[in-house]
């Protein structure tokens, strides 16, 4: 990690938007606001419409069955908050890129997360997929969103749809737009600090405390157990903890202790000058409850009493002037009724599934394409279905009929790249390269339309190796374009660092393994990058770079769900109720043996 200066970053962003008011701002003067309501325009009304839309705004494209006014509210808060995180984090991120925009799903029920992946844990309202074929976010509408008044961002309830949806992106953010992936503590800390900010036109609210983590930290401070202590969340040590609600009680309380760290570190001006040391000590590779200690002037056994008493007293929300921001413009088209059928399963495609699970998505599919063989989404989720898991042949002829209609369809040039390609890996001899050529033609001509494309990026790599023996100028240049927009994606992060490597770009190879090695969300990843930042410094030739290069394999997809506290809270309260209760009665019950024997009343004992 680079010493950037993250403090000065928060001391840049503290003196445009704190420093303006002063703690306790209710009769705060705002300036003539330029982040008013999104400007919103609506096409696509012919004819019959599915409950699903698709919305477009600066950073962000939403697919939505959730209804067009919280859609455009949604993206409206959105783009502050990405504003504001581009603010608060500066000096962390790398130098300015073209970046693809993040795609969202925007549910009006948290059963269609389901669509997504099989395995959605109990109580989950959203869901970040990143893998080779991008990244992709679901969200779920558990309330309306209306519009604030300034002074109501620091009395109103807060919106519950809005915590989530921000907790998520500002976790991702962090993810895409730096190389911060440790400690986890403060990667969390950071998405629950700022799940809670809110913005009227001319104003926001920063360090409320965020619903689910207050209801926590009250339920530990009436006399609950507790399952981590500070050193536990500091070093992300949640395995093995004993919780009222089982291990998503666990999580619900490493969240909320890692709060109040963030919060304790972002409090004051010296408090963030020492934030940046931590990090890049951590950057650095220290241990994460030492460097807290040794940065933050605190012993480890005093952390958690500081921190209760932080909680108690310390913590305060800003309502504070917004950063100046231009009105987005929101774009939404209402969806065909038959591509409204196909939205969420293209999307499990793009989310990397298992083979069973993408073998059931090809048969899905393909029924459905049989009720509607027109639609253009049902064509490229079918042919991306059959490219994938199905015989990539039977998707040629439709994707070259459909760019005869539009030569510049992105997505139907790419997918037939990736079907030239995949032919070719089961090919031999003069068919093998024509088809190479072919895919590599195609996939050029996709990577001009959309250079930020990891699953492009990927492929046009892929097929020059496969043709050349080796990457060539373009090749290269296509993988680091695409990583510098797209940093979350760690299987092209992979490719990147062999790439740098590779042309003798010795620094920012490291500098990627170490990312690499550092993300907890992918231990198979992380163990590889430290084993290639090895061999790096010992000296590695330019053939076992290649010779890994050919070989290098796509990791799993990193999913990363979003759990509803509210209902872990009340899973916590229960069965906390219910062992006070059991732990009375067995009290009794030992009295009344007690009395019993001595021949005393029953049930005279102390309670």
């Amino acid at each position: 990690m680079r010493n950037g200066p993250w403090a000065n970053a928060l001391a840049t962003a503290t003196a445009a938007v704190i420093g303006l008011l002063s703690v306790g701002s209710a009769g705060a003067q705002a300036p003539a606001p330029t982040n008013v309501e999104p400007r919103v325009t609506v096409v696509g009304r012919k004819g019959a419409a599915s409950d699903w839309v698709r919305a477009e705004s600066p950073h962000f494209v939403v697919y939505s069955d959730a209804g067009e006014d919280d859609v455009t509210q949604l993206l409206g808060n959105l783009e502050k908050l990405d504003n504001l995180l581009r603010i608060y984090t500066a000096s962390l991120r790398q130098a300015a890129q073209p970046e693809a925009k993040l795609t969202l799903y925007f549910h009006n029920s948290a059963s269609e997360l389901r669509e997504i992946e099989a395995s959605q844990p109990a109580d989950a309202v959203g869901l970040y997929s990143s893998c080779a074929r991008g990244v992709q976010g679901f969200a779920v509408h558990l309330e309306r969103i209306h519009s604030l008044a300034d002074e109501q961002l620091d009395r109103s309830p807060l919106n519950e749809t809005l915590s989530y949806v921000f907790e998520a992106y500002a976790r991702h953010f962090l993810y895409r737009h730096t190389d911060v992936r440790a400690p986890a503590s403060f990667i969390d800390g950071f998405a629950q600090y700022f799940s809670s900010v809110r913005f009227s036109d001319g104003q926001m609210v920063v360090g409320r405390v965020p619903k689910g983590v207050g209801a926590y930290l009250k339920f530990l401070d009436e006399g609950r157990y507790y399952s981590l202590d500070y050193d536990d969340v500091l070093q992300g040590r949640l395995a093995g903890a004993r919780n009222y609600a089982g291990a998503a009680g666990v999580r619900l309380e490493f969240e909320a202790k890692a709060w109040v760290l963030t919060h304790y570190m972002l409090s004051s001006e010296e408090n963030r000058q020492r934030l940046n040391r931590y990090l890049v000590a951590i950057g650095r590779g220290a241990d994460p409850t030492e460097a807290f200690e040794r940065v933050f002037n605190l012993k480890k056994a005093d952390i958690g009493n500081v921190m209760w008493r932080y909680a108690l007293t310390g913590v305060t929300a800003l309502r504070v002037a917004s950063p100046a921001l231009e009105a987005a413009h929101v774009s939404i088209r209402s969806l065909p009724l038959a591509a409204g059928e196909f939205v969420l399963a293209n999307a499990a495609l793009k989310a990397c599934p298992s083979r069973p699970a993408g073998e059931s998505l090809l048969r899905r599919l393909a029924g459905l394409a049989a009720r509607f063989p027109d639609d253009d989404l049902g064509r490229l989720a079918l042919s991306r279905a059959q490219i994938d898991w199905g015989n990539p042949q039977d998707a040629v002829p439709r994707l070259e009929a459909m760019l005869q209609t539009d030569d510049a369809s992105f997505e139907a040039r790419s997918l037939l790249g990736r079907a030239y390609l995949r032919l070719a890996e089961r090919s031999e001899g003069d068919a093998r390269g024509a088809q190479l050529l072919a895919a590599q033609r195609h996939l050029q001509r996709a990577r001009a339309l959309n250079p930020q494309s990891a699953e492009v990026a990927v492929a046009a790599f892929r097929a020059e190796m496969a043709a050349a023996g080796g990457p060539g100028k373009a090749a290269v240049e296509g993988v680091i374009t695409a990583w510098q927009g797209t940093r979350e994606v760690d299987a092209l992060g992979r490719t990147a660092a062999l790439v740098y490597a590779f042309t003798g770009d010795a620094d920012r190879a490291h500098q990627t393994l170490n990312s690499l090695a550092r993300n907890p969300g992918d231990a198979a990843g992380a163990e590889w990058a430290r084993h290639w930042r090895s061999r790096l410094e010992a000296g590695v030739s330019r053939g076992d770079i290649l010779a890994e290069l050919r070989r290098n394999a796509v990791p799993e997809s990193f999913k990363e769900w979003t759990i509803y506290k509210e209902r872990v809270m009340q899973i916590a309260e229960r069965n906390a109720g219910l062992e006070r209760a059991d732990a009375f009665i067995k009290e009794q019950a030992r009295q009344n043996d007690s009395a019993a024997r001595s021949g005393a009343p029953a049930g005279t004992g102390n309670r």
